[in-house]
């Protein structure tokens, strides 16, 4: 696109403009060092072997200067010189030498420059950029949720070029353990200039992550990126209410608050911990089995948190009329409603005044990780039966937190990554989550131990993938369609092999090409052509279901034996 040349041109012409401008004095050195040599050698007579007098042509004289002064040597020509012409050639030899040690040395400064480097490795970033022939997303911002992001898009082959203003993090980013190089760009992300550069113009770019910690970088990263590319969609973090719905107000595709994840995230926990353990199965690409927490039936909890998270896991709590006690130094926006102790949370004498021993949980939210993790050695002190929920901030802490066995730890940046990856990767994943949070919990259970029954005795990694049913994706089903033989969907979860066994899978949600959304729909139910599936079970099934949907004559064999079987 002639915008992607412009950018290109001017990358090339400030390194250019920057060489030249370091080499100016240099250059005008060794211009004057050889004109002068050259006009010398021309002005001083020289002797021919008979005795006559002659002068050297510019053309000889350059050449003499040009290998003497690149200590090269070929001698005297065309005759040997005179006394004059040698005491001259002295000088010529000592100040080209000089010169062009003093401009060898500025080029060697100007390459060794950081700043020169930064400029060339930004332009050859953005050439491969410009080259890709894959699509790509663009991120920025290489924190917590950037960096998990960018791994979990890798696994389902997604590329991404990155973007980040901090040298050290981009250093880090380098060393990522991704199966292709991860194209880097160095820059402010809130100039439109760093947004084109990285190819938010590109048509292979399917989207901008906006994942920096700071609201009003990403709020300028979305707003440019509506301007300079409308039809890319731009997905957000946001950290308050008011950035919410600022981003939201020119239709940004996707926000994502965090502090409202970790609160549904804990109420969900707490009165759904089928559908929890369903949620993050489904959504983290490193969990592939499904492990459901045991809630004690009665029990306060004991919440430990200051701020915003406060804030927003108080309202859950009310919402979902969960019983608790707030152990906060600040005091709640409403105290008539609020049980509240003041104080940190990492004294006894605090949690004791919570009645930790009573409680059924606590939830360490604060802004330290030291502090978090004194609250709950010291409640699990008090209380060896508490569901601890810790809070990790900073990412350098998760080997304390990884090795200290809590029910659950909210990592800010994953739940982000989660969320988004959950979109980005198959969008009717996150149909299904929407339907999800407003499920009985009874019906996610029987859903699990309906997939648990499927599966016998064997408990192999899980995974959930999507399937369209159309002339691309199920050919063999298609023919099948307005015929007596119409097929269900409980078909496709036969098995074309010896036995005709049922596949370890299940269909989590189904929509109909006119939107309509049917969640855990039963074996028996009728398909149409542009059905769209999601399956949840075992890893590697989706190769056989695939496999069977796209052949005619094994889908008609699974239809044959269905009427065999019904016919009895």
């Amino acid at each position: 696109m002639p915008s992607n040349h412009r950018g290109r041109t001017r990358i090339r012409g400030v390194a250019m403009w920057l060489l030249l401008l370091e080499l100016r004095t240099p250059l005008i050195t060794l211009i004057i060092t050889y004109s002068i040599s050259v006009l010398g050698l021309v002005l001083i007579p020289g002797m021919t072997s008979e005795g006559t007098a002659y002068h050297l042509s510019f053309l000889d004289a350059f050449y003499v200067v040009s290998y003497t002064a690149t200590t090269i040597g070929f001698g005297e020509t065309p005759h040997p010189f005179t006394s004059e012409q040698k005491l001259w050639m002295l000088v010529v030899m000592y100040s080209t030498v000089i010169s062009w040690l003093y401009a060898i040395g500025s080029v060697l400064s100007v390459i060794s420059d950081p700043a020169f480097r930064r400029l060339c490795a930004h332009q050859r970033v953005v050439n491969r950029i410009t080259s890709r022939k894959l699509p790509f997303w663009i991120v920025c911002g290489f924190g917590g949720a950037g960096s998990q992001l960018i791994r979990f898009l890798d696994q389902s082959n997604i590329r991404c070029v990155m973007i980040d203003s901090n040298q050290a993090r981009a250093d880090v980013a380098k060393l990522s353990d991704l199966t292709y190089e991860l194209d880097i760009l160095v820059g402010d992300v809130a100039e439109p200039q760093t947004l084109v550069d990285a190819g938010v113009q590109s048509a292979l770019c399917r989207g901008v992550l906006a994942l920096t910690d700071q609201d009003q970088v990403n709020l300028t990263v979305a707003t440019n990126t509506r301007i300079l590319a409308p039809r890319v969609p731009v997905y957000a973090r946001s950290g308050t209410d008011a950035n919410t719905r600022n981003l939201r107000s020119f239709d940004t595709e996707v926000v994502i608050d965090p502090f409202r994840v970790a609160a549904r995230s804990v109420t969900q926990l707490i009165r759904k911990p089928c559908a929890f353990a369903l949620y993050h199965e489904l959504v983290d690409p490193d969990l592939n089995h499904i492990d459901v927490v045991e809630m004690p039936a009665e029990g306060h909890w004991v919440i430990c948190a200051d701020g915003r998270l406060a804030d927003t896991v108080v309202e859950a709590f009310q919402r979902d009329e969960i019983p608790f006690c707030l152990v906060s130094n600040q005091a709640p926006k409403d105290k008539s409603s609020v049980t509240w102790v003041q104080g940190l949370g990492t004294e006894t004498r605090t949690l004791r005044a919570a009645d930790i021993a009573h409680a059924a949980g606590i939830l360490a939210g604060t802004n330290d990780d030291g502090d978090n993790l004194s609250i709950l050695l010291t409640a699990q002190a008090e209380n060896t039966q508490l569901i601890t929920i810790a809070r990790r901030n900073k990412p350098t802490s998760e080997p304390v937190f990884g090795h200290g066995h809590f029910t659950y730890v909210l990592r800010e940046g994953r739940m982000i990554a989660q969320e988004m990856y959950a979109r980005i990767t198959t969008p009717v994943l996150h149909q299904f989550l929407g339907q999800l949070e407003v499920m009985p919990e009874a019906l996610v259970q029987g859903i699990i131990q309906k997939l648990y029954a499927r599966l016998g005795d064997q408990r192999p990694e899980l995974s959930h993938f999507d399937l369209v049913v159309d002339s691309q994706n199920a050919p063999g089903v298609l023919p099948f369609f307005h015929t007596a033989r119409a097929p269900k969907l409980g078909d496709l979860l036969i098995d074309p092999g010896f036995g005709y066994p049922t596949m370890p899978l299940i269909c989590l949600l189904l929509v109909r090409l006119n939107g309509d959304l049917v969640p855990f729909p039963g074996d028996g139910l009728l398909l149409a052509e542009g059905d769209r599936l999601l399956f949840w079970g075992a890893m590697g099934s989706h190769h056989r279901l695939q496999f069977l949907a796209q052949r005619e004559d094994l889908f008609e064999a699974v239809l044959a034996e269905r009427h065999r079987v019904h016919s009895r």
